[in-house]
């Protein structure tokens, strides 16, 4: 019998290198454009690495920008689908959420920090997509 079940790739793929965002109030990072052109799903992987220091203010924020035209993307004063990562002082916070294929064709990963202290996060973001192999 073919194979029609859900195909994951074995590894996770970075988004981009892991960044560091550092105190000075906001700081943000947005990736480059994920394509989900022939993928049946797709999971993201965010690992938020924060230092030893207190923070004030809210802690990282992962923004959800999706394609609205082919050209432009979702913006942050556009309030798209986010949420924000638990703060852990001296400790990593992790979460994997679904991005479904069939609701959209491209998105971008907006990371933003917003924080006054000496504080900071080390963020990497990785991506694994599923396909469904043809019948035959």
């Amino acid at each position: 019998m073919a194979d029609t079940g859900y195909n994951w790739d074995a590894a996770w793929t970075p988004i981009d290198a892991a960044i560091t965002l550092t105190t000075g109030a906001t700081v943000d990072d947005t990736s480059a454009v994920i394509s989900l052109d022939g993928k049946a799903a797709c999971e993201v992987s965010i690992d938020a690495d924060y230092s030893d220091a207190a923070m004030t203010g809210a802690g990282l924020k992962v923004y959800l920008l999706r394609d609205v035209n082919g050209t432009d993307y979702e913006a942050l004063l556009d309030q798209p689908w986010h949420f924000e990562m638990p703060f852990a002082q001296n400790l990593t916070r992790r979460r994997a959420f679904k991005v479904d294929p069939s609701d959209m064709g491209s998105f971008k990963i907006l990371l933003y920090w917003w924080n006054t202290t000496a504080s900071s996060v080390v963020v990497a973001t990785s991506v694994r997509y599923a396909t469904i192999p043809v019948a035959s």
